[in-house]
């Protein structure tokens, strides 16, 4: 009702619907989705994926002219991913205070090491190097803080939520101003318009889905 900042019940209900509406498509890339609840009661979302980390294939060479036709630095060397057993985890979590949801990431490798070095994380998830460099350019150690998860009490990376009302209603207008637009974000559309926006930052991209 107060677009776009929500209630912990309105919030609840849009990880309800952002359950119900996307699980299918996620769990089919590959992306384990899962509704938790605290110990305190709250509701929060969690997914969770592969790091696919990069191992060089060599290319063959066939002839001098090959070589010749190519960069005269070489040929620059090709990339297949590896499943090694590490995941990251999303866990979206409503901030009372600033009545928005907040996004905590953390990176699990395969030998149990909880990786929180911001910059670590954007190499090993972000494909963009734009976006890294630009998440890295934020002052006082780039965009991504290290804290507590409110929930869990254990340290997460997360994305500081000082500008979330900002970016949503860039995208979307007040609800005053909807019917004019013709945009509205409901329920159904709040948390996969917020994560579209804050999620490229830290790798977390959303299917694409219709409506019936």
């Amino acid at each position: 009702m107060d677009y776009p900042y929500l209630t912990c019940r309105e919030f609840e209900e849009c990880v309800e619907r952002f359950v119900t509406r996307y699980r299918p498509a996620l769990e089919d890339s590959g992306t384990r989705v899962e509704q938790q609840t605290s110990s305190a009661g709250r509701q929060y979302l969690v997914l969770q994926r592969a790091v696919y980390t990069k191992r060089a294939v060599s290319t063959p060479v066939h002839s001098v002219e090959d070589i010749e036709d190519d960069d005269p630095a070489g040929p620059a060397p090709e990339h297949a991913a590896d499943d090694d057993g590490t995941r990251i985890e999303y866990h979206t979590v409503y901030s009372a205070t600033w009545r928005v949801p907040v996004l905590y990431v953390r990176v699990v490798t395969s030998s149990g090491e909880v990786v929180l070095d911001g910059e670590r994380v954007c190499d090993m998830v972000t494909e963009d190097a734009e976006m890294r460099r630009a998440m890295a350019a934020v002052p006082f150690g780039g965009a991504l803080g290290v804290t507590d998860h409110p929930e869990l009490g254990v340290p997460f990376l997360y994305l500081h939520p000082c500008h979330t009302a900002d970016l949503l209603r860039a995208v979307v207008a007040p609800p005053a101003q909807q019917e004019e637009t013709g945009q509205s974000v409901g329920p159904d559309e709040y948390l996969a318009a917020w994560l579209s926006l804050s999620g490229a930052a830290v790798g977390l991209t959303l299917p694409s889905i219709g409506y019936c």
